[in-house]
């Protein structure tokens, strides 16, 4: 393992995180707020998010072994991205879960990719190092988003936050795109 290909991909989980975090502990608030839905609306939410990317997660990792990480990873940030844009607009309970099937795909296609990243800059002997400091770093940011989503939605508002994570999102893809292309 190598400083200069651990850099980038702690970079990449960091960035992912961020995009992500952001939206957890604020999303059950938006969805009773904007929606006033119940909660077991916000739990079948949840569940529908969770069966589709667990159903989506093994095809997805055979798109990584066919076109490559760096794609498939790109294509689920930017579908990623689209989705948390959508829910500027979104109007009733019904299009969120509509936009939660493309959310939960998009997660799908990142973390085989994300998880094949880490794979093949591991050696052997030192994989599990490296899968532990990037899961620590991942969680770091996680942390950071969630207080700093809480403070932008009491703030500024939801519509802020949902542009900034979804610019994380686009700038991990942005990120990945050039790092792949460098010779």
């Amino acid at each position: 393992m190598q400083k200069k290909t651990l850099l980038p991909l702690i970079t990449v989980g960091t960035l992912s995180s961020l995009g992500v975090g952001l939206l957890g502990p604020v999303y059950p608030i938006f969805v009773v707020n904007r929606f006033s839905a119940s909660l077991i609306d916000v739990g079948l939410l949840y569940t529908v998010i969770l069966l589709t990317a667990a159903l989506v997660k093994a095809p997805a990792g055979r798109l990584v072994d066919l076109y490559g990480k760096e794609k498939i990873f790109f294509s689920g940030l930017m579908l990623g991205a689209a989705c948390t844009l959508a829910y500027t607009v979104v109007t009733n309970i019904f299009q969120l879960y509509f936009v939660e099937l493309f959310f939960a795909t998009a997660y799908a296609l990142q973390r085989p990719a994300l998880l094949a990243f880490i794979v093949d800059a591991s050696d052997k002997d030192k994989r599990g190092f490296l899968l532990g400091t990037f899961e620590s770093a991942y969680d770091i940011a996680e942390a950071i988003a969630a207080v700093t989503s809480t403070i932008i939605v009491s703030q500024i508002g939801f519509e802020p936050l949902f542009l900034i994570s979804s610019s994380c999102q686009a700038t991990t893809g942005v990120f990945v795109l050039r790092t792949a292309t460098k010779p």
